[in-house]
């Protein structure tokens, strides 16, 4: 009888889990990264020893997930990784629609990641003809930063809204591993 309800019990669990998945989503998972995204969208693992940087492409629009690997333990060093990986990605882009001639406007913009509140920036410019740019959000999950944008034109992303908001609200970063404990030497030994 017990055995009976367990197999019961696993085949039923098996069969929600077949069911629960949608074939028109896909999970990345590597490293202590992962999130889901439109089948539909093209993935490319573009990471090195320093970052892990994916990249997904629908059409013309291109959505960035950057996350430097190491463990962001202090206020400092939080402080110094916006900057590097924010800050000067954001200006970088700026400065590239400047030389362009393009005449950018840059602002200040909040979205969600994971469930909390992502602070970012939003730069426009006509590009072709379109009003469009990047949107470049950041938030420190489990002591890593995780840069996420998105560039197309603003026609573009209402269109792929629902797959970026999908990348967004599913992203998740692994707690950082715990220093193992030592043992110390038993005293009295010789």
């Amino acid at each position: 009888m017990l055995r009976t309800l367990i197999i019961a019990t696993a085949s039923l669990l098996f069969v929600t889990s077949a069911l629960a998945q949608d074939p028109n989503i896909k999970h990345f998972s590597k490293d202590g990264l992962s999130f889901d995204y439109p089948a539909a969208w093209q993935l490319t693992d573009k990471s090195s020893q320093q970052m892990q940087l994916i990249e997904l492409a629908v059409g013309d629009v291109v959505v960035r997930v950057r996350s430097p690997r190491e463990w962001l333990k202090t206020p400092d060093k939080e402080a110094h990784a916006k900057k590097l990986f924010q800050e000067q990605y954001v200006d970088d882009f700026m400065a590239q629609l400047e030389q362009a001639s393009l005449h950018p406007k840059r602002s200040t913009v909040t979205t969600q990641i994971a469930g909390a509140d992502a602070e970012g920036v939003r730069i426009r410019a006509v590009l072709d003809g379109e009003p469009g740019g990047m949107d470049s959000y950041y938030r420190f999950l489990s002591d890593r930063l995780v840069n996420l944008s998105i560039f197309a034109s603003d026609k573009d992303i209402v269109k792929v809204a629902s797959g970026w908001d999908l990348v967004r609200n599913s992203i998740r970063i692994e707690t950082p591993p715990q220093p193992k404990a030592t043992p110390s030497p038993a005293k009295g030994r010789p």
